[in-house]
């Protein structure tokens, strides 16, 4: 549970990183630029956290599309408002992450690989 909470909140903060990318003008604005990298190296440290516990692809397809969903999220409410499209690629969103959280499998034991090198 605890690496799902990092994972979480790892795409919390690239939410937060993508919204001052956006605030940061070309890298003209100095305070979305700090909060920029603050948001970009907590995001990777709590992603990192979360590899700890989580196969690498069912973390990295589970972020990618939290991440899509709060930028959308936050777009929606902030900048742009909602259309019916919008809201259905959200809720496909949301039922395509859950998905791989109920579909992950058991780690298969670790085994030492023999050596099949032919002899000289």
């Amino acid at each position: 549970m605890r690496f799902w909470l990092c994972l979480v909140l790892s795409a919390l903060l690239q939410v937060g990183w993508l919204v001052c990318l956006r605030e940061m003008q070309g890298f003209t604005r100095l305070r979305p630029m700090f909060l920029y990298a603050f948001f970009g190296f907590t995001s990777a440290f709590f992603l990192s956290r979360s590899l700890e516990g989580i196969p690498m692809s069912t973390a990295y397809a589970a972020w990618t599309g939290l991440s899509v969903l709060g930028s959308v999220l936050v777009d929606g409410v902030v900048f742009r408002g909602f259309s019916p499209a919008r809201l259905a690629c959200i809720f496909l969103i949301l039922a395509g992450t859950t998905g791989l959280k109920l579909a992950e499998e058991a780690p298969a034991p670790k085994t030492v690989a023999s050596r099949t090198c032919p002899s000289p």
